[in-house]
């Protein structure tokens, strides 16, 4: 059984703490709204901006409150803007924060086949898609209303909300209620915890604005940090625990200018069958559930992970390159986190004299839990009480893509021109359900599978409309049934009209 690490108890009293503490300084320029997760050139921009100590901003979070990066540019130091592409980099996400008509309605469409896998930036979730979005922007409230028509979808339902928001900005906070897609961690392929491979779920969610820096010296040592907390409502129907609430928290910092550090820790707790009171959720918030022990065995309020990740910037040497890596614990064993996924990955990058980027990344991601005695079978995103459809939402694992007991090697490579025009390619190799036999709860492979991918991608503008194309080849080998080969991708194509 799942038992959440005690030290998250502390760390979320501290946070709230710092989270009190940090009203009372300065407001930045109100800037409310968010730029969504997905925006893979805005990721790839803020980071080179990062690594040049242009900015300092952390970006292991997606959405990304639109203040956070306007203080971060305002506050920019432009004297170490030493490169064409850094230029280039700054010069768009400037472009993004540009003063834009209060009303705004676009229209986008996308047709092809998806994958088995998604990853930070797939372009659709289903065959088919038409939507509609109508948004408002102030510097104190945004809003937008995405609708979205779909063919053949894989939960059901024809008619989507995804992407839909309404946030207002009080001194440095965001408040929201949204469908948006959240990602967490320094990950390409996806993260342990929190990732955009399922639907998004409908939240209420608090998030600081700017990620300023103290300005009390106990404090200020933290650098820019930002703060996000969320509850959400999952689905009615499930073949465990009926219509649960998912709450979600994460701190991340810069301490260092080279480093940036985040801790996360999510919850599936209440729902039709479970106590959903004030105590149970007392009990949660403090870790009291460990049944028999610190809680009777009725009262056991549900299932929890937490973990922290890490992106360093050329540790070693000036180098352009860093490390990265994620540890997420499935339980818990004097009172740190045990039973282990794991990421680690390592990024570089050629800036070109033309004011082009080429970079490159290996990853590696392991989905099976494991502890000092070993690996332990059957274990991740699955718990006593969330035992069928345990961390998943809508058919998806809220986790990792490839779903539990999985190892994935990514290697991929990004190419970025002056204009913005954004080519991708990635080779991905996974070994899947590894230690499953029939497991039927597995949403990617019911018997160990091994997967292969490659992927080729271009992202910019035709003829003035954005337009994204992913073409790839997958190659899907299960141990027991058929073997199954073929193309999949998207293209994608937007239209704002204009006032």
């Amino acid at each position: 059984m799942k038992r959440r690490p005690a030290w998250t108890v502390h760390a979320s009293a501290g946070v709230m703490l710092a989270a009190l503490l940090g009203v009372a300084s300065a407001t930045a320029r109100a800037e409310a709204g968010w730029f969504e997760s997905g925006d893979a050139m805005l990721r790839m921009d803020l980071q080179l901006l990062n690594d040049a100590d242009v900015i300092r901003l952390p970006v292991n979070e997606w959405p990304i409150p639109r203040a956070a990066v306007s203080y971060a540019i305002d506050n920019a130091k432009v004297h170490f803007v030493t490169n064409a592409e850094v230029s280039a980099a700054l010069g768009r996400v400037r472009a993004k924060l540009e003063p834009s008509a209060a009303w705004r309605l676009s229209a986008s469409a996308n047709a092809g086949q998806s994958g088995r896998l998604r990853d930070f930036d797939d372009v659709a979730r289903e065959d088919g898609e038409l939507g509609a979005t109508a948004s408002y922007r102030s510097d104190r409230f945004a809003a937008g209303l995405r609708v979205t028509a779909v063919s053949n979808p894989d939960d059901g339902e024809e008619f989507r909300l995804d992407g839909s928001h309404a946030t207002v900005q009080l001194g440095n906070w965001l408040f929201s209620a949204n469908a948006l897609d959240r990602w967490w961690g320094p990950g390409h392929e996806s993260s342990l915890i929190l990732s955009s491979n399922a639907r998004p779920m409908p939240t209420l969610m608090v998030a600081r604005a700017a990620a300023k820096p103290f300005e009390t010296p106990w404090l200020s040592w933290l650098g820019p940090w930002r703060l996000s907390f969320g509850i959400s409502q999952m689905e009615q129907n499930r073949a465990d625990i009926d219509a649960p609430l998912f709450m979600a928290w994460r701190v991340a910092a810069m301490p260092f200018k080279k480093i940036e550090v985040g801790l996360s820790r999510t919850a599936q707790f209440c729902g039709e069958q479970l106590p959903c009171n004030s105590q149970s959720i007392q009990d949660m918030l403090l870790g009291h559930d460990n049944k028999g022990k610190n809680v009777a065995l009725e009262d056991e309020p549900g299932n929890q992970m937490a973990g922290f990740d890490i992106r360093w910037n050329s540790p070693i040497g000036n180098f352009p390159y860093a490390i990265y890596s994620q540890f997420i614990g499935e339980d818990v064993s004097a009172y740190v986190p045990v039973k282990y996924l794991k990421q680690f990955g390592l990024e570089t990058w050629k800036p070109l004299s033309a004011g082009g980027l080429v970079q490159g990344y290996l990853e590696y991601a392991t989905s099976e839990c494991a502890n000092k005695h070993g690996l332990v079978k059957d274990c991740a995103y699955n718990q006593g009480l969330f035992n069928v459809e345990g961390y998943r939402y809508r058919g998806r694992v809220i986790g990792y893509t490839t779903d539990r007991d999985a190892q994935t090697w990514t290697l991929g490579g990004t190419y970025t021109d002056s204009r913005g025009n954004l080519w991708t390619a990635k080779a991905l190799d996974s070994r899947l359900a590894i230690h499953s036999d029939n497991d039927t709860r597995n949403t990617v492979a019911v018997e160990p599978t091994h997967y292969n991918s490659l992927e080729l991608g271009w992202k910019g503008a035709l003829f003035g409309e954005p337009v994204s194309i992913d073409l790839g080849y997958e190659l899907y080998e299960p141990t027991v049934g058929a073997r199954d080969s073929g193309p999949f991708g998207f293209v994608g194509w937007r239209h704002e009209f204009k006032p």
